[in-house]
């Protein structure tokens, strides 16, 4: 009987113990809890270390293993209990597949417990959509040919502080034209990208987390226009040319023409002179080494990759000062 009462006391201890072994350490109720986190901004699937600070009522850290348990609104946190380190606890916060704001909260027995204007333990994430302040909407270039060009759209998404946001789903829409996509996601940039063709001026927005950008618009333009003439002396033409000696011709734009980007005439016999963007008129003046008929060619393209081209033909004949002698017959008297 004695022994059977010995053997149950220390079934009993030895529960008690295992008990004991098994209770978690927690953080005195008078201690504080400091949350923090490297950003306040994370897209759908992101993720982000959590970091708490425990602190009892003297300033000092908690014991080293005072469990520590974090909470979300929204996503979650893994591991939800973490032991401390030099005061220290730390987790990983997954955003998940929705938008909005997570809450997410630290506390270790009666400690973050209560939330108060100066609460410390609590820190908001806006995830996804919920980040947005934000969004603009650009073409590049800003013009097309009134033939029909294509454009980039881009769209640019931001958070507070200017901060370019990544994975925010943004919708399109043009008064005129194709979309190549009324949808696009925002990249590492921040921009989400499209291709817009039209051929009429045509405006452009793009909307996101229930925010509209301005409006971008593109300006239809008239395809390259140039002209090109050729004078020698005061002679307004190029049809007789003499061998060597000098011809000039008149460089300029259409009265009606797209922005020129690059304009080049080429003299037809081999060489070239680059005239940049034909700004304004230009002459240049041209002496051909040779004897033949030339076609001269100003060659234009405008910043939709448009090409025109104006022409002369230039005839050149040898010079009199290089023709053979011509021989007279001595007539006897």
């Amino acid at each position: 009987m004695f022994s059977r009462s010995c053997q149950a006391l220390w079934v009993a201890a030895a529960l008690l113990a295992a008990g004991c072994d098994r209770m978690q350490l927690l953080a005195p109720t008078s201690s504080t809890i400091t949350v923090t986190v490297p950003t306040r901004v994370l897209p759908t699937g992101g993720s982000k270390e959590i970091t708490a600070f425990v602190m009892e009522s003297s300033g000092t850290p908690v014991q080293n293993g005072t469990t520590v348990r974090f909470s979300t609104t929204l996503g979650r946190v893994d591991p939800v209990d973490a032991q401390t380190r030099n005061g220290f606890a730390v987790a990983t916060f997954f955003a998940g597949d929705a938008s909005g704001v997570a809450e997410i909260r630290a506390t270790s027995g009666g400690a973050g417990a209560a939330s108060t204007a100066a609460t410390t333990n609590v820190v908001q994430i806006s995830v996804g959509g919920a980040a947005v302040e934000s969004v603009t909407v650009r073409a590049n270039p800003a013009v097309v040919s009134s033939n029909g060009s294509t454009v980039d759209v881009i769209a640019t998404v931001m958070a507070a502080g200017a901060r370019l946001l990544s994975g925010i789903p943004v919708s399109f829409s043009a008064t005129r034209g194709t979309l190549s996509n009324t949808t696009a996601v925002t990249q590492a940039s921040g921009d989400a990208r499209v291709a817009l063709t039209t051929n009429a001026d045509t405006d452009i927005t793009a909307t996101t987390a229930g925010k509209t950008s301005n409006t971008a618009r593109v300006t239809a333009q008239a395809g390259p226009s140039v002209t090109l003439s050729c004078a020698v002396g005061t002679t307004t033409n190029c049809a007789t040319v003499t061998q060597g000696h000098s011809v000039t011709f008149a460089a300029q734009r259409g009265t009606t023409t797209s922005n020129i980007r690059t304009a080049t005439l080429e003299f037809g016999e081999g060489s070239s002179v680059d005239l940049g963007s034909l700004s304004g008129p230009m002459t240049v003046p041209h002496a051909y080494s040779q004897t033949g008929t030339f076609t001269a060619r100003l060659i234009a393209t405008d910043v939709n990759n448009e090409t025109t081209t104006a022409t002369q033909v230039v005839r050149v004949g040898g010079s009199s000062a290089l023709r053979s002698p011509l021989r007279t017959r001595q007539v006897g008297r």
